[in-house]
């Protein structure tokens, strides 16, 4: 291993990179001169291209895990805890707003031979949530379409943000309208976990 050269800081850069062309544009040719290194040393510290972009959403999928994990353990109800998980996504991609970058790639075919990806790194956390949520969520929505439709509206915010009352635009990098779109997040939640009249519930 090259002298000074951590595997953190191998992640580290290239996880900016990933971030900024996404996998497809990025080279370990790219990310060795970023480092200031040879390509062999990027190899040997973290593998191939594939497999640095695997750790790099290993990373990022750890993080939200244990954000999750948090509320599913807590002993808020189903209800509470639905509130709790779209709050905690919300919160994770305005406080790393380059990490949702590395999705929003993959969301046009960036990557596209990495066939497993989502199933390795997003389903687990639906599944996650689904089981602390599934009792209080609407029979004809179900956890899966409820959770679906609370990372639409997140995603669709951070990535392009909302028309403003008044004109121009609210974006993330303002905390105002961050603040502004939390109150409409709520207002979705509250609106999908009315139960459908005659449903118990």
């Amino acid at each position: 291993m090259m002298q000074g050269l951590s595997g953190e800081k191998v992640v580290e850069v290239a996880t900016r990179l990933f971030a900024g062309l996404g996998y497809d544009m990025t080279s370990l040719d790219l990310i060795a001169d970023a480092l200031g290194v040879p390509v062999a040393a990027v190899k040997e510290v973290a593998g191939s291209k594939r497999e640095l972009y695997m750790c790099v959403m290993e990373r990022v999928f750890e993080a939200k895990r244990v954000r999750m994990q948090e509320i599913v353990d807590s002993p808020v109800d189903g209800r509470e805890a639905a509130y709790r998980i779209a709050e905690a996504y919300l919160d994770f991609y305005v406080q790393q707003p380059q990490l949702l970058a590395l999705w929003t790639h993959r969301w046009v075919s960036d990557a596209a031979e990495i066939t497993d990806v989502e199933d390795r790194y997003l389903r687990p956390l639906m599944r996650l949530a689904a089981r602390k949520i599934g009792d209080v969520v609407p029979d004809d929505l179900g956890p899966y379409g409820f959770l679906g439709v609370v990372l639409w509206c997140i995603n669709g915010f951070l990535g392009t943000g909302l028309l403003a009352p008044g004109n121009g635009m609210m974006r993330v990098d303002d905390p105002e309208s961050v603040k502004y779109f939390r109150v409409i997040l709520h207002t979705v939640i509250d609106r999908m976990l009315a139960r459908p009249q005659g449903e118990a519930a």
